[in-house]
């Protein structure tokens, strides 16, 4: 007997170890709000806590662009991507024909975590929201801080009328110092907040050029933000008047945030005042040096490291 017992411990402390590592990897249509939304999970060991990401646009599915930070992930959490409506696979699967509003989306980004806290059987979950998917995780850490780990901002604004206000400006300054006639021409178009897509594009198109971005008629076509304004302006202007300085001048769960100092199109002054100002026993400010606006795409292992650290510090 005294023989058999360290086998019998070695036996189920494998098993245990077996038990801990199955990976998961599903592909899944799961009914959301009312209508068939994509949700896809990608762990290697499905004892790891649950990530949420919040893809940016509105409208733009992070897909395209996830693998390599999916990559970095996968042995610490178990990774959700989500569709959200009226992008991706989920905007094939039940388009819409009704405005969008932002309630929609507060209402879907909640019934997504519970759905994920049922299925994996967690209390809590990591939520990590990137630009427009910063505006709905930082709603959510707000209203449901008792679900969250912790909330990690990425390229978000607290307020983003205020945000292209002082982008707007800084353009100006740019375009009068560097006698750039074009730049002064499109830029005295823009009004804020943006009532027309031409407004935003010239926005976009000289932040960008500003910033050091190499642009042209193929990485900023105009007819892209034409066809995307039909559905999306709204909601990007109702969103953009939110300003959390005022509705979430407190958060009640560990909050970091993930910024660039060259970005202006989530302007990083803003970002950083907002950091500074807000109320909250354990909040972080992380910087990327090599990245503008796209820290998820343009440096996605130091962003996968930095998410890995957040939660081994918890």
């Amino acid at each position: 007997m005294i023989r058999i017992l360290p086998l019998l411990l070695l036996t189920c402390l494998m098993t245990g170890t077996l038990q801990a590592q199955n990976s998961v990897k599903t592909k899944d249509a799961v009914n959301i709000n009312g209508i068939t939304q994509w949700i896809g999970v990608n762990g290697k060991d499905d004892s790891k806590p649950v990530l949420l990401f919040l893809h940016g646009g509105p409208g733009f599915s992070s897909r395209p662009y996830s693998r390599k930070f999916v990559k970095g992930l996968r042995k610490d959490f178990i990774v959700v991507q989500w569709d959200q409506r009226e992008s991706g696979i989920t905007a094939s699967w039940s388009p819409m024909q009704e405005p969008l509003t932002l309630d929609m989306f507060h209402q879907d980004t909640y019934e997504v975590v519970q759905y994920l806290r049922k299925r994996f059987d967690r209390e809590k979950i990591y939520l990590v929201g990137f630009s427009w998917g910063a505006t709905l995780g930082l709603h959510f850490a707000k209203q449901h801080p008792e679900l969250l780990h912790a909330y990690v901002s990425v390229s978000g604004s607290p307020h983003t009328e205020e945000s292209e206000r002082l982008t707007l400006e800084r353009l100006k300054e740019k375009a009068e110092a560097s006698h750039n006639e074009e730049a002064l021409q499109e830029i005295s178009q823009i009004e804020i907040p943006f009532q027309q897509w031409e407004a935003l594009y010239y926005q976009r198109k000289w932040t960008a050029y500003y910033s050091g971005v190499k642009t042209n008629s193929k990485t900023y076509p105009a007819s892209l933000f034409e066809k995307w304004s039909v559905k999306w302006l709204p909601l990007f202007v109702e969103a953009s008047r939110v300003n959390y300085f005022e509705s979430a001048a407190e958060i009640h769960c560990p909050i970091y945030f993930f910024h660039s100092n060259k970005d202006y199109a989530s302007n990083y002054k803003l970002t950083e005042k907002y950091f500074h100002a807000l109320k909250a026993e354990h909040k972080r400010m992380v910087w990327f040096e090599k990245s503008t606006h796209e820290i998820p795409n343009q440096e996605p292992e130091k962003f996968s490291e930095e998410l890995i650290k957040i939660s081994h510090s918890l």
